[in-house]
């Protein structure tokens, strides 16, 4: 019986099975969508605008950008009659609530003061996620990958320049191209699980490279409770990779090399401490600001638990118990925050929108390797909000927001391959 056409034609010659057609491999180069491009760019690039943190312009601009790519990115999917996720439909109600979320926040701003753009800031990630969640596919990783070793990487550049270090208070400490230390660590804890995931969670050499890269910055901006955040990613990532005897010694050598680097760039008795025994030192005044606001919330009326006293309620605070003329603080706590300022619905309201992207972004059909990544990632946001505000800063919020952007779009393309299977 001749072969068909389409198998390779073979002979004998010298004892060896050969093929007749070249031996140079045909492989046809896979692109994502044209209309795709603008958009994962500035998903790309994202966390380099982090370091025009004052320029407004920047902000604002970025999010026209981002609209247009959005809007570009789906008709030119509509256009190339590309395969449409059925997960779509969900989001025409999610905006629904998430201008209803705006609405309750734009009455709270009237009623006790505040802005627009605090407002913004506050559902800036649910907007990101409607406007790239359009579009995500299996190549926004790629993407994100990108961005997040640009961020280990362009911030170590800042090692050798005064810019990229701060005095906090007699010790100097590493915050590379961001305002704050704590937001560098809680970024590279971040950029190290984003492109870890690229990698499929397994220890390959770059990501090696990149994890120790980032631990030493960590070490260096002096962020405690980043220290920890930083020990879990790595532990999830151990346990994703299989523990062993090869794990453990691979991830022993990774540690050794961390802590050497670090102690041979630093000077060890720079950094902070962990005795307890003074909990105002030990928070850098924190408990003290705790305390005031738990007293504050023992005297809230039933009203006030149920809707709080607007967006910078804490900051009022401060200031009244400081004195004129002296800085204001926030609650450095989310849970205080988000439950001071808008009660008890708007923090439910705001942790359902939370929900909502969860369940957006669960899939049966996201890859064994991937799954849990979502959890990791929520344990890094509430571990950060127990020392600090998360839903009025973008850097807090918008690396949580991308990591689940990257597990729809894993789960978006077991989706189009069932719709276009089930067309063939």
């Amino acid at each position: 019986m001749n072969p068909s056409a389409s198998t390779y034609s073979k002979t004998l010659q010298a004892g060896k099975v050969i093929s007749l057609q070249s031996t140079k491999a045909h492989k046809k180069w896979d692109w994502p969508p044209f209309s795709s491009f603008p958009l994962f760019f500035l998903v790309m690039v994202k966390p380099l605008t982090d370091a025009f943190y004052e320029v407004e312009a920047v902000k604002y601009g970025y999010m026209l950008l981002l609209l247009a790519a959005a809007l570009f990115a789906r008709y030119g999917q509509v256009i190339q009659k590309s395969a449409v996720d059925p997960r779509n439909k969900s989001l025409l109600a999610y905006i629904f609530l998430i201008a209803l979320y705006f609405f309750f926040q734009f009455g709270l701003a009237i009623a006790y003061g505040g802005s627009l753009s605090e407002i913004f800031k506050v559902v800036s990630p649910f907007v990101f996620f409607i406007l790239v969640a359009y579009a995500a596919d299996r190549w926004l990783i790629y993407a994100l990958a990108i961005g997040a070793a640009l961020v280990i990487v362009v911030n170590a550049t800042f090692f050798p320049f005064d810019y990229g270090w701060v005095m906090w208070g007699s010790i100097k400490t590493f915050k590379g191209y961001y305002f704050f230390k704590t937001d560098l660590a809680y970024s590279l804890c971040f950029s190290v699980l984003i492109f870890s995931v690229y990698g499929r969670n397994k220890i390959s050499p770059i990501v090696a490279i990149l994890v120790l890269i980032a631990a030493v910055e960590v070490v260096l901006a002096n962020s405690r409770i980043n220290y920890l955040g930083f020990v879990l990613v790595v532990f999830f990532l151990a346990i994703k990779e299989g523990v062993s005897l090869r794990s453990i010694i691979r991830y022993s050598i990774l540690l050794l090399l961390v802590g050497g680097v670090a102690a041979m760039l630093y000077d060890p008795t720079k950094l902070m401490g962990f005795d307890t025994s003074d909990q105002a030192a030990f928070t850098q005044g924190r408990s003290v600001t705790w305390e005031h606001l738990i007293a504050a919330l023992g005297e809230y009326s039933p009203i006030e638990w149920l809707f709080g006293r607007g967006p910078f309620a804490d900051l009022q605070l401060s200031q009244e118990i400081n004195g004129a003329g002296q800085t204001a603080h926030n609650a450095h706590n989310d849970i205080l925050h988000s439950i001071y300022t808008q009660g008890i619905f708007g923090s439910a309201f705001y942790i359902y929108l939370w929900y909502k992207i969860f369940r957006m972004t669960d899939s049966p059909t996201l890859p064994k390797w991937a799954r849990g990544t979502g959890a990791m990632a929520l344990l890094l946001y509430m571990l950060q909000g127990l020392t600090a505000v998360m839903s009025s800063f973008a850097t807090k919020t918008w690396p949580l927001v991308m990591v689940l952007l990257i597990l729809r779009g894993l789960g978006n393309e077991a989706v189009q391959k069932n719709i276009i299977d089930s067309k063939s």
